[in-house]
């Protein structure tokens, strides 16, 4: 049976897709760009395995990644195992492996993880995704720098202009729930009714609050903090008089005079309301947004402690993004000139070939040549024998190959 004039056995699950020549080379090209950049800037590339022990990629601050897991048992061990859903857990796993009391590491990656479900409505299950990782840099230093690895990234893979970054600190909103005193479910359930941006649900669980006059008046000034630099000075004059928040100000300055400096041509703005991935991060958040994209192009943040588990408890900072998305507007790769050549065993004809592919041509050999039309073919040029040589003929520059 088939359904629309395809087979069934061509169908791919929801949210898998299979990537054609055009697509997946452009896509090999970024992801050998983005490795070379990481590695100028002193990053080195890790391969961690697809699949892990559970526990590993769970623990600590990565449990949140549980619903996104897919599980297996493994024959072999009768241990649950899980897919990769992010690597970052597994980036912190191998530095408490590697590291020595005090050192720093930057680490970097590449490859495809799988989740139970997308990120949005129609999104991909299987994201390409490529990252860097910094670790032991504390403070906003570590976050400069990889924000600027990570505006330099996507840079790289398509146009900026139009993109904002936008920039955050998980400390200003926990500072004021933590405040309250609340016990550690009603605490969760307000961090999450932050993290929603659900102000009425956010009131109507401080409703029982003995100081829910003041906490609601600091919350409806939490959520009016976003927009341009001057809200870092709005915050300041507000809730300034909280040392958490008067810290986490002060890194947010940092960072945006550093970076506005170094990009002054990129928009920034400012969420202090932002929390998203608040049982995760554990300071500056910030993303990378195109024009007229509601999803990211890049993102990531501060995550101190999440080798703790691992017994290697120290500052780690880093982003990543999904390549595929990002270079779903790109341009086909360029590449060499496509050249035609007759399948012969004439080695002459086979040294011709080989200098051409030396020098970046590409040559296919046999097939319908010229005469089918070179164009037609897709080709720039052939391979044809004269007085003894072979010529390159074609829109492609003229060579002389001697037969003999």
């Amino acid at each position: 049976m088939k359904i629309g004039g395809h087979s069934p056995a061509w169908l791919l699950p929801a949210g898998f897709e299979d990537l054609g020549p055009a697509r997946a080379e452009a896509l090999e090209k970024h992801r050998r760009a983005l490795l070379d950049l990481f590695a100028r800037w002193g990053y080195r590339l890790v391969i961690p395995p697809m699949l892990e022990h559970l526990e590993s990629l769970l623990t600590g601050s990565a449990a949140d990644l549980d619903l996104q897991t897919w599980k297996v048992l493994d024959q072999a061990s009768s241990r649950l195992l899980g897919f990769r859903s992010d690597m970052t857990p597994q980036m912190a796993r191998m530095d408490a492996q590697m590291s020595r009391d005090h050192d720093q590491r930057r680490l970097c990656y590449a490859g495809t993880v799988l989740r139970a479900l997308p990120d949005a409505l129609g999104g991909s299950r299987a994201p390409y995704q490529v990252g860097a990782e910094c670790f032991g840099v504390a403070g906003p230093e570590g976050d400069l720098e990889i924000l600027s690895l990570l505006i330099e990234s996507v840079a790289l893979c398509q146009d900026t202009e139009g993109c904002v970054l936008d920039l955050g600190h998980v400390a200003v909103a926990r500072s004021l729930v933590a405040a309250l005193g609340l016990e550690q479910t009603l605490e969760a359930r307000v961090l999450a009714a932050v993290e929603r941006k659900a102000w009425p649900d956010l009131h109507a669980l401080l409703e029982g609050v003995p100081e829910r006059a003041s906490a609601r008046a600091d919350f409806t000034v939490l959520a009016g903090l976003h927009g341009g630099r001057e809200v870092l000075e709005r915050a300041r004059s507000l809730l300034g008089h909280r040392p958490v928040v008067r810290r986490a100000l002060e890194e947010l300055d940092f960072v945006w005079e550093a970076l506005h400096g170094r990009y002054p041509h990129l928009a920034i703005q400012c969420d202090l309301a932002e929390l998203h991935g608040h049982r995760y991060h554990t300071g500056m958040l910030f993303a990378v947004y195109g024009p007229q994209r509601g999803e990211p192009l890049a993102q990531g943040g501060r995550y101190d402690g999440i080798g703790r588990s691992f017994g290697c408890e120290r500052p780690a900072t880093g982003f990543s993004l999904d390549l595929k998305p990002l270079l779903r507007d790109s341009l086909e790769p360029a590449r060499g000139p496509r050249i035609w050549a007759p399948a012969s065993v004439d080695t002459a004809l086979w040294r011709s070939i080989s200098d051409l592919r030396a020098q970046g041509y590409i040559v296919v050999q046999g097939g319908p040549g010229p005469e089918a039309g070179a164009a037609e073919e897709g080709y720039d040029g052939w391979l044809e024998a004269r007085d003894g040589s072979w010529i390159l003929v074609g829109d492609a520059p003229e060579f002389r190959f001697p037969a003999g």
